[in-house]
Order: C-alpha cells, then sequence, then structure tokens
C-alpha cells in the first residue's frame, strides 16, 4: 500500500535512533578509564550496496532482491583523548547528538507528511 519512501524513511530514524543510543553511552562513559568511543556506520554501507548493483541483459534474467543493508556499532581503536586511554571528547558527542536529533526531527516531519498524503487521497475516495 505503502510506496518505498515509507521504508526509507523508517530505516533513516532507526538509524538516528541506535545513534542517539550510541552517543548517549559514550557521554555516560566519558569518565570511564580505557572507554572507546562506539559509533554507527551505515550510510557507507548504503553506498557500498548500491554501487554493487548486478547487470541484467534479457529481461528474462533472474532479478536481484534489494538487500537491507544493517547499520554496524564500531569502535574507536587508537584514538584517545586522555591518558587513561578514554576515547570519548564529551563536547563532540554532544554536538553530534545535537545535530542527529535534528536529522531525526526532519525525519520524523517527512513521515507525518507522507502519513497526510495518504490520509487525504483515502478520505476522498
Amino acid at each position: 500500500m505503502f510506496n518505498e519512501n515509507f521504508q526509507i524513511i523508517k530505516t533513516a530514524m532507526d538509524v538516528a535512533i541506535l545513534r542517539q543510543n550510541i552517543f548517549a553511552q559514550n557521554i555516560a562513559n566519558a569518565e570511564t578509564p580505557g572507554y572507546k568511543r562506539k559509533y554507527v556506520v551505515f550510510e557507507e554501507l548504503l553506498n557500498q550496496a548500491m554501487s554493487m548493483k548486478m547487470k541484467t541483459t534479457d529481461e528474462n534474467h533472474i532479478q536481484t532482491e534489494k538487500s537491507a543493508v544493517k547499520p554496524q556499532i564500531k569502535e574507536e581503536e587508537s584514538f584517545f583523548y586522555r591518558n587513561d586511554e578514554n576515547g570519548v571528547d564529551l563536547e563532540i558527542e554532544i554536538a553530534q547528538m545535537t545535530a542527529n536529533g535534528l536529522k531525526y526531527e526532519v525525519l520524523s516531519r517527512l513521515m507525518s507528511k507522507n502519513i497526510e498524503y495518504y490520509n487525504t487521497v483515502l478520505r476522498s475516495a
């Protein structure tokens, strides 16, 4: 019933929520000695998946299905801001968390507008 926009926006919102949780973990562990900063990798994986399309020379060839790209949580391995080998810079984490929150808000409004368009169509039918 819904177009592809709903799934794309939903996935982007899920990734934004995951990022918020990771930022919160990093901030909570900003004073933990030896804590390695975590981050979410998604856009790079999505770009790789989109660039690896199979070409078909005949319409009867087997069509490939879209594979769902899943975000990955990774750890910063060798970058530390302090002598206790903690990799979290509180100011950077808070700035990134704020920017990510704004992205989520925009995505939420896009989703609301898409639902509103469908409601308009359904009411007029």
